[in-house]
């Protein structure tokens, strides 16, 4: 483990960057106790928009950034988001992706702090300590070279992000050259596959 400070702040520089930003499809593992959920999800960091599909019961919950709300098969949740709680509302499937929606920074709502990193192979594994009580320790584990999150732990949770193949079969996603705030830009550049307008 490197407790020097330099390395941890560059280990948590690069895990909240959380990625280069192009969305991806991944399955996402979220168990706390003996309760275990499986979930398909969807995102686009950069555009602030997921989806979450339930594999138990195909229940899918997505967020509108339009109207600031969580929709669970499509009927909005009954109180919409302010930017405040953008993302501390985010259910637990889509947490990994959006990592300052963890509470794991050392913020005055954080459990947990970052204490020390380690590199093992391709990724980076931050070691956490509780807030309250010392003695409790947890750990989140990224992508050294993208950033993404892989896993949280704790001794009262377990999440899990397996990320999926390219949407491309292998290509290359340029979701990034997007830019700078029209999350509208990619519906209208591909107006065949745009079913909102």
């Amino acid at each position: 483990m490197d407790t020097s400070s330099e390395q941890l702040a560059i280990a948590i520089g690069k895990a909240l960057g959380a990625g280069d930003g192009t969305s991806y499809d991944a399955m996402a593992l979220c168990q706390t106790g003996n309760h275990v959920e499986r979930y398909a999800i969807s995102v686009n960091p950069r555009a602030f928009t997921w989806s979450a599909t339930r594999l138990i019961d195909m229940s899918t919950q997505t967020f509108d950034h339009r109207t600031l709300t969580i929709q669970t098969d499509g009927v909005d949740e009954p109180y919409s988001l302010t930017i405040e709680r953008i993302p501390f509302s985010f259910p637990e499937s889509v947490k990994l992706a959006f990592p300052l929606a963890l509470p794991i920074w050392g913020r005055p709502m954080d459990e947990y702090h970052p204490v020390s990193c380690e590199v093992n192979g391709p990724d980076t594994t931050l070691l956490l300590r509780h807030r309250q009580d010392a003695t409790i320790f947890g750990s989140f584990t990224f992508d050294s070279e993208s950033g993404i999150a892989k896993a949280l732990i704790t001794p009262t949770s377990f999440l899990k992000l397996e990320r999926k193949p390219g949407r491309n079969d292998g290509g290359y996603d340029f979701g990034f050259v997007a830019g700078s705030g029209d999350p509208d830009l990619q519906n209208r550049l591909r107006p065949a596959e745009n079913t909102d307008h």
